[in-house]
């Protein structure tokens, strides 16, 4: 621990507000947390994450990460029930069509509810000593030297009229895409980040169900991905308590909504035979739970030459990815990671360092999620270059990965982010996905 700096504030007590707070605590003296939400995380899904009521489980990249930022964090989430699952040989995936063909990988992953991941992590936070964690405040403005250095921030009670300044070497925006660091950008002169965009209209719609781990036998998760004909898609998640998350997602105007005929008639379409046996078993647990996504975003912080000293973003306030990805947590984490290593060269040109490294290793979630949200929303949409020739990879190395175990193995690492997207285009696998998965003559 090298400590190099006194105070340090992070607006957002999410995930990627937690990574940066237990990142930071071991470069400042003091951390503060502001977080808006006085719920605590032991309390159900919070209502400042939508996501929260959706299946969670930690890609393989996200695995490592979670334990370089909280060792032993996986064995304590499997303690207190989540579920282990080994990757492809416990899990079954269909993409563009096609099953990927299960095989060991000697990987393993963990599936679980947001809530439950969250505590876990947020008191792992809440124990270190220089640590502390203000509820029910929100940022309300930043504090500045002459408009050129961030100097704090300005937290107000939410709901109330009361105002404090909290003095600090170093603010970081942790709050998310609809954060307010670009408005405060506008207010003190600094031009605002350039943005991709890509429009996806989805819906995401969850119920959960009671059913023991081995009701598809040796599955703990199906996912039925969607393709240019059906943009619409399934995942069955084994989570704590003997619990499953029932999801159904879909683009455009045909996506579902909070309708149990619709949601029902949906899973009717979609399902596999073997699930649809199971499911009149299930009992349903509570509502049904509806989650709206309009576009994926990418601010490219990075690409600015002025930015004030003392400040960060970082999350989905930098990169917000399609979350059938399941790689917004990869991404935060990723983040944090960086954010250690640039804080090794001090406070002083962070931002330039920080952004450069952080939208470098953003950039492979961003990659795979647009190519593969471009067929099913239009190629006219997405309006990025090469997008049509890498989805039509894509589609050419799924239906090699139906019988081809290298292939599929090469595609999960790069959906849990293991690998970059680059790796998939290695002249073997390419010839397999040229081949199309067929025996060589």
């Amino acid at each position: 621990m090298t400590i190099s700096q006194d105070h340090a504030v992070v607006l957002g007590a999410g995930m990627s507000g937690l990574f940066t707070a237990r990142v930071l605590a071991d470069h400042f003296r003091r951390v503060t947390v502001v977080e808006r939400d006085a719920t605590r995380t032991d309390d159900g899904p919070r209502r400042g994450i939508p996501q929260g009521h959706h299946p969670h489980g930690l890609l393989l990249k996200a695995s490592d990460l979670f334990e370089s930022l909280f060792p032993g964090i996986i064995a304590e989430c499997a303690e207190h029930g989540a579920v282990r699952a080994s990757v492809l040989t416990q899990h079954r995936v269909y993409v563009y069509g096609h099953q990927l063909k299960q095989t060991e990988i000697g990987r393993e992953t963990v599936l679980l509810s947001r809530p439950l991941l969250e505590h876990r992590v947020a008191e792992r936070v809440r124990a270190l000593p220089n640590v502390s964690v203000r509820r029910g405040w929100e940022a309300m403005d930043l504090v500045t030297a002459a408009g050129q250095r961030v100097t704090g921030v300005t937290i107000g009670r939410s709901g109330a009229a009361e105002r404090e300044e909290l003095p600090a070497d170093l603010v970081v925006d942790a709050t998310g895409r609809s954060g307010r660091a670009r408005a405060w950008l506008r207010a003190l002169g600094y031009p605002e980040p350039t943005e991709q965009r890509m429009p996806v209209s989805l819906s995401y719609v969850t119920r959960l169900y009671d059913l023991p781990p081995d009701v598809l036998g040796n599955d703990r998760l199906v996912s039925v991905g969607p393709h240019p004909g059906r943009p619409l898609g399934l995942a069955f998640v084994a989570r704590e308590n003997h619990q499953w998350s029932l999801s159904v997602y879909g683009y455009g105007p045909g996506r579902p909504t909070g309708d149990p005929e619709r949601f029902n008639a949906i899973v009717e379409q979609l399902a596999p035979e073997y699930l649809l046996k199971a499911l009149p078993r299930a009992t349903g647990v509570g509502d049904i739970h509806v989650m709206q996504y309009p576009a994926g975003v990418r601010r490219r912080y990075d690409s600015l030459d002025r930015f004030p000293e003392g400040f960060l973003v970082t999350g989905d306030a930098m990169c917000s990815v399609n979350p059938v990805y399941g790689s917004g947590m990869t991404n935060a984490a990723a983040q944090a990671r960086v954010l250690d290593r640039q804080l090794r060269g001090g406070v002083r040109g962070l931002w330039r360092r920080y952004f450069r490294a952080a939208a470098r290793v953003t950039a492979p979630a961003w990659w795979f999620a647009t190519h593969g949200d471009a067929p099913l929303v239009g190629e006219a949409k997405s309006r990025l270059p090469g997008v049509r020739l890498g989805a039509a990879y894509l589609r050419r190395m799924a239906r090699a990965a139906e019988s081809d175990t290298e292939a599929s193995a090469a595609l999960m690492r790069v959906v849990g982010m293991d690998r970059p997207p680059a790796s998939l285009f290695h002249p073997r696998l390419m010839a397999r996905a040229i081949r199309g998965g067929r025996t060589a003559p």
